[in-house]
């Protein structure tokens, strides 16, 4: 009898043992009068939320004021079909680690009832499915840069296409341009000659004295208009073009910001009267990517556009070199709206977004993060609610 007991006893203490070091845990709620009386936590809650069953009991409303906030409405509606005795199917949902840190846990729950279908308790499996859930994000991400990849090549051979194109009439609008401002320049003396001669007449609504002035802005507006047709054009497909991924070539930081801020000059545009931006042509060489460090800084500003609350918030951008001497910044400021505090720690989070209402899918920082980070430099964003953001990214000199 004695060394059956001590069986049994030993028996307890390693089922005791075993419980306190599993990552799931069992839990019992005791019902009488359809009311919650009393519940248990199991051993193993404390390698899961962190908290203990000294905690619980202590404080029975623990078990849910841990649950994340946008999931408490999930979880009370399955505690009450289980209070009710309805039977639930597993329930996927976020907690609140006491160390502050987020879990995903599975609350399966199963009843147990009298004779009379009557509850008497319910007990419930948590599991902790953290590490699934974030491999699941991460092919999520996967895939949606695979789709974002595919997109881009078409868009790229697309563009080259649409870039050909329009690159033939606009030649050809550039050397009629080009031929009329000869014209203009050999019928200037014979018109001046004319108008000594004759009265003053009118040409296209403006008198005839007037178009010497006239006629060669409206031409060399014409001439640049072109020029910058060819310059967006050519930058167009330079950024659409297949990118080999190599990150050994030099770069010039500047000639990356002007690319950058030609193709986002039409949101820029848009957005603010206030835009300003402060060349450095002394700095030194970068090394890396260019093509992939246009991305970055392309969606910096587009970003800083959309905080934007009207057109008198201004952007600036400047480049210079750090007080170490061995690296250089590209700074985007904004005057918009801001960041709340609570959410910068999660803003180079995959699909963590602000934008989602405006089709944000909260993966341009997330991108932007890892090519710098692809490129030995680091991306640092402060911001205050209402005051604005400064995005700053830091590249070493090669």
């Amino acid at each position: 009898m004695a060394s059956s007991k001590k069986y049994l006893d030993e028996s307890e203490q390693r089922y005791n043992r075993l419980l306190r070091f599993l990552t799931d845990y069992i839990y019992t709620v005791k019902i009488e009068n359809n009311k919650v009386v009393d519940t248990y936590h199991g051993p193993g809650c404390v390698t899961v939320t962190g908290y203990t069953s000294e905690d619980y009991l202590a404080d029975p409303d623990l078990w849910y004021r841990m649950v994340h906030e946008e999931d408490k409405a999930a979880v009370l509606e399955q505690a009450n079909k289980s209070l009710a005795g309805t039977e639930t199917k597993p329930l996927e949902h976020r907690i609140i680690h006491r160390n502050g840190t987020l879990r995903y846990v599975r609350n399966s729950i199963v009843l147990s009832k009298d004779h009379k279908g009557k509850i008497l308790y319910y007990d419930g499996l948590i599991n902790d499915i953290t590490e699934r859930k974030k491999a699941e994000q991460l092919a999520a991400v996967k895939q949606l840069q695979l789709i974002q990849a595919d997109k881009m090549v078409a868009l790229g051979t697309m563009v080259t296409g649409i870039a050909h194109e329009i690159s033939n009439p606009n030649n050809f609008i550039l050397l009629n341009a080009r031929f009329l401002q000869k014209v203009w320049d050999d019928l200037r003396p014979v018109l001046k000659e004319f108008i000594e001669q004759h009265e003053d007449f009118v040409i296209a609504g403006f008198p005839v004295g007037k178009t010497e002035e006239k006629i060669p802005q409206s031409l060399n507006g014409l001439v640049e208009g072109v020029l910058r047709i060819q310059k967006i054009t050519k930058s167009l497909t330079n950024f659409a073009r297949s990118d080999a991924g190599e990150f050994d070539h030099a770069i010039n930081i500047n000639n990356v910001l002007e690319n950058a801020i030609l193709l986002t000059g039409n949101i820029i545009k848009n957005s603010t009267n206030n835009f300003f931006v402060n060349y450095n042509k002394e700095l030194p060489h970068g090394k890396g990517n260019s093509q992939q460090l246009e991305q970055v800084i392309i969606n910096l500003i587009n970003n800083a556009c959309q905080s934007l609350e009207n057109k008198n918030q201004k952007i600036s951008i400047d480049l210079g070199l750090r007080d170490d001497g061995k690296s250089i910044y590209v700074r985007v400021a904004d005057g918009g709206a801001g960041i709340e505090k609570e959410n910068l720690k999660y803003i180079f989070d995959p699909f963590f977004t602000t934008k989602r209402n405006t089709g944000g899918t909260g993966l341009g920082l997330y991108v932007s993060y890892n090519i710098v980070k692809s490129h030995g430099g680091e991306l640092i964003i402060s911001s205050e609610k209402g005051k604005g953001t400064v995005c700053e990214m830091i590249l070493p000199i090669s």
